[in-house]
């Protein structure tokens, strides 16, 4: 059975090189869509606080 590029893509995890904790070696990190979610809804509530706090100086 042939499966499209476009399928494919979306069932293989991203990696990513993170530093290491020693900063020696860089180890690849896999990011699923749960964790980039999360991720995003992070940078999201941030944003939101941000916000908040320039309308307060203003």
């Amino acid at each position: 059975m042939h499966v499209s590029k476009k399928r494919q893509s979306k069932t293989a995890p991203d990696i990513v090189s993170a530093p290491a904790e020693n900063g020696d070696v860089a180890v690849p990190v896999a990011f699923g869509y749960e964790e980039m979610l999360s991720e995003l809804e992070a940078i999201v509530a941030e944003a939101e606080i941000r916000l908040i706090q320039d309308a307060e100086l203003a």
